[in-house]
């Protein structure tokens, strides 16, 4: 989101865009502010852990009402929603109250007929109602062809009609010169985002690293850090291992260029994470880093390369003692790749449907 904004205050086309979301409830996180007037940001209620249900539902109420009003008071021509959860308030807009109104979706993950159907009630209800958006919408996008080809079919016999791709990639000022040296001892690793005991390799690549004795360093930042990840951790007490609290997005750079490796751990236990290329991946790779993901992770195959520098590595995470560390780390003779995932190129079309 904040990278669409900052490519919306530089569109001339632009006239006035109200961002209306959420405080992060996360004390070290700094909300996203914009300096321009043309791009106004209103926070509703707030989101994120450690919100009892009786708090949450009153956000959601909150937010969903005042989203409700600011549409109603600025009538805007054009709506960008993000996922199901926001759908509501366009829905009551566009049904009832503008009907000429442009409507545009962008799902950052995907949501399977079956977690709709075991998954939140609000999610479930919403989604029903958005189902009549979908024929109506200007632009339906998620992040990759495999999860925009699972969403046609689960929706049908209603058929979105405009379906695009629109891949989750960093700035383009994140890329920097790489360096072509072989990775030395200790290797530096790096794990950014959540991470739960069942749904993420956590205790696996927590257990290797300690195996390793010193040979590899793993920092982890994560503002959704499981409880029972945390107790692992903490009661684990690895001198190799660093929690590092959250940072801010446009932190990340600076951060992530300490480091050698980046880490990803889904284990794939829904087709979210089975056929997601994660931002992360590309952020880590911007910033010069070999990637090691798991190999379940089918969509990360795509882009598998062993023979250029930065290495994108599959690695079998449930069989950590047959992975070749030092092979995955060496670069002497290998080429340096062209990875060419700026946000500035992938949303383009996107700003240009908004802003035309």
């Amino acid at each position: 989101m904040q990278n669409l904004i900052r490519m919306l205050r530089k569109n001339p086309g632009l006239i006035t865009c109200y961002v209306i979301t959420t405080r992060p409830t996360h004390a070290q996180l700094q909300p996203f502010r914009s300096e321009d007037q043309k791009i106004r940001l209103i926070r509703l209620g707030s989101s994120g852990m450690g919100m009892n249900t009786l708090r949450r539902l009153w956000n959601y109420c909150f937010f969903f009402a005042g989203s409700v009003c600011y549409l109603v008071i600025k009538r805007p021509k054009r709506i960008l929603y993000y996922e199901t959860i926001s759908s509501f308030p366009v829905w009551l807009y566009k049904k009832f109250i503008n009907r000429k109104a442009e409507i545009l979706v962008h799902y950052h993950e995907y949501t399977s007929v079956e977690e709709y159907n075991k998954g939140m009630w609000l999610a479930r209800i919403f989604h029903r109602k958005e189902m009549w958006l979908y024929p109506r919408a200007k632009w339906v996008s998620h992040t990759n062809e495999s999860r925009m080809k699972l969403f046609e079919q689960d929706i049908l016999p209603v058929t979105a009609a405009a379906t695009k791709v629109v891949p989750n990639y960093p700035p383009r000022s994140w890329y920097h010169k790489i360096t072509t040296s072989d990775i030395a001892l200790p290797v530096k690793i790096v794990y950014i985002g959540a991470l739960g005991m069942d749904t993420t390799y956590v205790r696996e690549f927590a257990e290797w690293v300690q195996q390793q004795k010193g040979a590899v360093i793993w920092h982890i930042f994560s503002t959704n850090m499981q409880s029972d990840v945390q107790t692992f951790l903490r009661q684990m007490d690895s001198p190799y291992i660093g929690v590092m609290g959250s940072r801010n997005y446009d932190e990340l750079p600076a951060v992530l260029s300490k480091y050698d490796v980046g880490v990803i751990l889904y284990k794939g236990h829904i087709a979210n994470y089975v056929y997601n290329a994660p931002n992360k991946l590309f952020e880590y790779l911007a910033c010069g880093l070999d990637v090691w993901y798991p190999r379940v992770m089918q969509e990360i195959g795509q882009y598998r390369n062993d023979n250029n520098q930065p290495k994108i590595v599959e690695v079998d995470f449930n069989n950590l003692q047959d992975f070749d560390r030092d092979s995955a780390l060496k670069r002497h003779g290998l080429a340096v790749g062209t990875y060419d995932f700026f946000c500035e190129e992938a949303l383009a079309p996107l700003v240009d449907s908004l802003c035309g």
